[in-house]
């Protein structure tokens, strides 16, 4: 197997599922490592994990599991798929614990972090991070107006290796825009690679296609654009199975404006503390909503009197909602949040996941596969992702019909 991709959420993963295959690759997601049998045909598959939710425990603990699945298959390219925004602390989701567990078990020769996403409108310039936000324009990402704020792991550092360096990765090499553009020699490992644009994406390719193997990756779904950018023009499914469930549990101000702008969904507002006191109440709310076939925008609200942590309120979303997904209440369901679409995956466990179409940049349209044959189309969002018109462009593709 050449390319595995281990994703510490489940938007992302789904996101470097969509990228491979629109490159021309058979790929597909897995909740747990699959058998050497199961991806016999297969030229990539991932492993989506909720690692960038969790402490650092567990997040050893998952990721020593995966290492000792992975060897049998002796992948030459390991991708480590974190957020394009990099927000990680030393306590959750730490993507430097992640790498040492992977470097330690997996031993590659090459190790890189590639700093940016352009096709996302993240960019790497000497060591620095740039995003763009929802107001359009192009922030340094300790000033973005989402991410310096973020409620569970606020970037407030722009310099990626200083950034690091926090997390437990010190030492780390920069290899540069000029450096690359002008075909210097690359830096010992592990190096953090600058990437403004798709050329740039290129020379790298180029650059470390003659270093040894295996090789770890770090970064967001770039990694799988650099290594197979031929993609193929994106294509969507005819029609989706109703009824249609979101639900929104990111509080990102451009998650918020597409709530606000859907049409044609019965609107619910959830209250925090009720879904983390008596979730029974909004279980019944919602079941009684889709089995009339209406289609369902449920919104968590902001309240923060509930006395749960972030990791919590995202539990019990998930819990709902696998619930939800469990009894087939909705034929289509689309989840705003990652941490709550990751642990909502996780609790519905599926076997494996393909990709099925692409609404838009860093959205795609999946399909769980479960072990009794059936079948779900789910769509993940993170809070950022997606153009303000995003669930009516979903709704207008569902049947009205019940399943």
């Amino acid at each position: 197997m050449r390319y595995v991709f281990v994703a510490d959420d489940f938007t992302g993963a789904s996101d470097t599922l969509a990228t491979l295959s629109r490159a021309g690759l058979r790929a597909r997601l897995y909740l747990a490592p699959p058998t050497l049998a199961e991806v016999r045909d297969l030229d990539a598959f991932g492993i989506a994990t909720a690692a960038r939710s969790m402490e650092r425990d567990a997040l050893t603990a998952t990721m020593r599991h995966i290492v000792e699945a992975l060897k049998p298959h002796a992948p030459e390219v390991i991708h480590l798929k974190v957020c394009s925004t990099f927000d990680s602390s030393v306590e959750v989701g730490n993507i430097a614990t992640a790498m040492h567990v992977l470097t330690e078990g997996l031993a590659p020769a090459t190790t890189v972090i590639l700093g940016g996403q352009p096709s996302l409108g993240r960019y790497c310039l000497f060591g620095n991070l740039f995003a763009k936000g929802g107001d359009g324009n192009l922030h340094r990402i300790d000033r973005h107006p989402v991410m310096r704020d973020h409620p569970v792991t606020p970037m407030r550092e722009a310099d990626l290796r200083r950034h690091f360096e926090a997390l437990g990765l010190p030492n780390l090499a920069l290899f540069d825009l000029l450096a690359l553009r002008c075909g210097e020699t690359l830096p010992s490992n592990p190096m953090l690679c600058d990437v403004l644009d798709e050329s740039d994406q290129r020379l790298l390719k180029g650059r470390l296609a003659c270093s040894p193997f295996p090789q770890l990756w770090v970064g967001p779904s770039s990694v799988a654009e650099t290594c197979f950018p031929e993609a193929s023009a994106p294509q969507l499914p005819d029609t989706l199975p109703g009824p249609l469930l979101v639900f929104v549990g990111s509080r990102s101000p451009m998650t918020a404006a597409q709530a606000a702008a859907a049409t044609g969904f019965a609107k619910v507002v959830i209250p925090a503390g009720s879904l983390a006191h008596q979730p029974d109440e909004s279980y019944r709310q919602l079941r009684e909503l889709l089995a009339s076939g209406k289609h369902v925008l449920a919104v968590l609200d902001d309240d923060l009197s509930h006395g749960l942590s972030p990791a919590a309120m995202a539990q019990r979303s998930a819990d709902l909602l696998a619930h939800l997904m469990a009894e087939h209440a909705a034929g289509t369901v689309l989840v705003a949040g990652g941490d709550t679409s990751s642990l909502a995956i996780h609790a519905l466990a599926p076997r494996s996941i393909d990709y099925t179409g692409q609404l838009s940049p860093g959205v795609a349209i999946c399909c769980a596969h479960f072990a009794d044959g059936k079948r779900l189309p789910i769509i993940l969002k993170g809070g950022q992702m997606g153009e303000i018109d995003l669930f009516d462009k979903v709704r207008a593709m569902v049947q009205r019909e019940p399943l």
